[in-house]
């Protein structure tokens, strides 16, 4: 199980490492489609399992165009747009944003499917289930889309890779207190955390996941301060107090979004979400922690490193 594991969590840090660094942004955006693809069969296979009805084919469509939307209103995306001079130059009214236009609409959507399919019986189950489906797995993974497309080329339109030294830095905290976490629980743990949703969490395994965490945001400030000199993130400056600051809010919010999942996991009778991830799991399981995250992790970026 731990070797399956380990070998699990390298193949998936390698090919989200290298796409991240050696591919162009577009890439990613693949990338988060396939995960977004993966989560959505996921959701809703948790979903009929629970005998629950789910609108599969309405999340995904929403979902796709949140994705979308998100990615071409990003800066990085308007700043590739106006380069081209064969395309018009982007405008921005600055009253309505096209992401929050499909967040808004999205549950009249989804409650508009009662109506045309005339089927009142478990009409609210199903839009709550549903609504509940494309806001955990669409909405949460649109703000790694920001994050990964926050930061425009550079004046001589060279790549800029502050998004993603943000994005690699927000995977190495949460997924550090992940492993802080669960590492410590084997070796330490007695006082468990809240049994009756997650068994194996421990009070020794949440502490042990805030140290790893912030010693991960220590080792990657000393090595921006003195292995690169400058100390700065791509374009942003990331004093210590970020290095500390950072890792306990993603620590707590990821702590949060794993028993979430382990919430949502038993309410609906299943142990994992899939099996598609020897040793992990299912996407969602590898994922919890990083969706509950991420908007804190774009706010903290927006309000305190900009």
């Amino acid at each position: 199980m731990l070797k399956h594991r380990i070998a699990t969590g390298v193949a998936v840090c390698v090919t989200v490492f290298g796409i991240l660094f050696f591919f162009p942004a577009w890439m990613h955006f693949l990338l988060l489609g396939a995960v977004f693809a993966l989560a959505q069969v996921e959701w809703g296979e948790m979903a009929r399992a629970a005998g629950l009805r789910y609108a599969m084919a309405a999340t995904s469509i929403l979902g796709v165009i949140l994705l979308a939307v998100t990615a071409l209103e990003s800066p990085a995306s308007m700043d590739a747009i106006s380069r081209c001079p064969w395309l018009p130059a982007p405008v921005r009214s600055g009253r309505l944003e096209a992401d929050a236009f499909v967040m808004a609409i999205a549950p009249a959507m989804l409650l508009a499917l009662g109506v045309f399919a005339r089927q009142t019986e478990r009409a609210v189950e199903a839009f709550a289930v549903s609504y509940a489906g494309f806001w955990y797995v669409a909405v949460l993974l649109s703000f790694l889309v920001r994050l990964s497309f926050e930061y425009p080329a550079l004046p001589d339109g060279s790549v800029n890779y502050t998004g993603r030294i943000l994005l690699l830095l927000f995977i190495v905290l949460v997924k550090t207190a992940d492993i802080g976490a669960y590492a410590a629980g084997r070796m330490f743990g007695k006082h468990k955390l809240i049994p009756e949703i997650s068994p194996g969490k421990t009070v020794e395994g949440l502490v042990g996941g805030y140290a790893l965490s912030v010693f991960s945001g220590l080792v990657f400030w000393a090595i921006l301060r003195w292995g690169f000199g400058d100390g700065k993130l791509g374009q942003l400056h990331f004093p210590l107090v970020h290095a500390v600051v950072l890792p306990v809010i993603l620590s707590t919010t990821g702590m949060l979004g794993d028993l979430s999942e382990s919430l949502v996991k038993r309410s609906v009778g299943v142990k994992d979400s899939s099996s598609r991830f020897p040793g992990m799991g299912g996407v969602l399981d590898i994922l919890d922690s990083l969706l509950f995250s991420a908007p804190f992790m774009y706010a903290y970026i927006v309000w305190f490193m900009k």
